[in-house]
């Protein structure tokens, strides 16, 4: 996921943006815009007006991918099963994706600009990303190492130092971005979640047990507030805020 670039937008005229950052000129009276991010490693995000002419090609996010709202989240998928999915990228990246039939307003506003706070959580032989957005309720991602089909190879990152989360709201039914943003996590959690994992793949496996321990996670905690119940209970260095410039628990 390095070099990876958000596009947001379009967006409507206003004082406030007059200028295309990308191809340096002004911007016509009532002329639409967007907001180019593109992250970087030490939590900061580099931001950039553009017009549409001058909207970044695919080609330019390097090794990474471009993403954009309206565009698939996977070129190759148009359905996807409702709920979320959790990927823990090989270069330290993770990637959020929650997928909903016909999100609500409210929905989208909370992944655009809701607090994220995130947890996690090592049950049996899974291990569970809980997550929250703004006034949502707290919700989970499931993650097993031993049903990847290449062995996991996460590796902790440097005190002092921030991984990127990738949080994307995606259309189940067509497959379409309708909301993301890019977040944080600092060292100490990744490598947390990083350590966790590692345990998970040396556990004896079993695909019948791994999913009668999952079921049984969701008879425990159902629902929002019995996972907001359940991260009360979590040590402090299994809990963050996304954006967080500091490299220890809150």
């Amino acid at each position: 996921m390095d070099n990876a670039m958000a596009v947001n937008g379009p967006y409507p005229a206003t004082p406030t943006v007059r200028y295309c950052d990308i191809g340096d000129h002004r911007l016509s009276p009532g002329q639409p815009w967007y907001l180019v991010t593109s992250p970087s490693r030490d939590g900061r995000q580099n931001k950039a007006a553009t017009c549409a002419t001058h909207l970044p090609d695919p080609d330019d996010a390097g090794q990474g991918r471009l993403y954009r709202v309206g565009d698939l989240f996977d070129p190759g998928r148009t359905s996807w099963p409702q709920g979320p999915h959790l990927w823990l990228d090989t270069d330290g990246d993770t990637r959020l994706a929650i997928f909903l039939t016909e999100p609500s307003r409210r929905e989208i506003s909370a992944i655009e600009s809701g607090i994220a706070r995130f947890a996690w959580t090592e049950q049996n032989v899974n291990g569970f990303l809980l997550f929250k957005y703004g006034d949502s309720p707290w919700n989970d991602a499931p993650f097993n190492p031993q049903r990847l089909s290449e062995p996991f190879d996460g590796r902790p990152v440097p005190r002092g130092t921030h991984s990127r989360t990738f949080t994307f709201l995606v259309h189940a039914d067509t497959g379409r971005i309708a909301a993301m943003r890019m977040f944080t996590w600092p060292a100490y959690f990744l490598n947390h979640v990083v350590d966790s994992v590692h345990r998970l793949a040396t556990r004896p496996y079993h695909e019948a047990q791994a999913h009668a321990a999952q079921q049984d996670f969701y008879r425990r905690y159902p629902d929002g507030p019995s996972l907001y119940r359940l991260v009360r209970t979590l040590p402090p260095h299994a809990t963050c805020t996304g954006g967080q410039r500091e490299d220890r628990p809150h």
